[in-house]
């Protein structure tokens, strides 16, 4: 298996190090929580609760939020990755 050495901000490591299972190593960790899907949204209630119910958006703001993850609005920009065809 290949490796890759990081560099981390202290207070990131501590935070992976607090998340870390007893008999975990630290790739088993981050593979662990990386593979947690979460939604948004959800992210959102929590970082309300932390700050006790004082947030930016209403509770119409946070549904439209959860509207638009489930039914993105799609871009009328042409896609990049098409190529132009060149007269030779």
């Amino acid at each position: 298996m290949k490796r890759k050495t990081l560099s981390l901000d202290l207070d990131v490591f501590r935070a992976l190090k607090r998340q870390q299972d007893p008999t975990e190593s630290l790739s088993a960790t981050l593979r662990r929580i990386l593979a947690e899907e979460k939604d948004p949204a959800d992210y959102l209630d929590e970082l309300f609760r932390d700050f006790g119910g004082k947030g930016i958006m209403t509770t119409e703001g946070v549904a439209r939020v959860r509207t638009r993850r489930k039914n993105p609005v799609r871009s009328s920009r042409p896609a990049r990755w098409r190529r132009r065809v060149h007269a030779a």
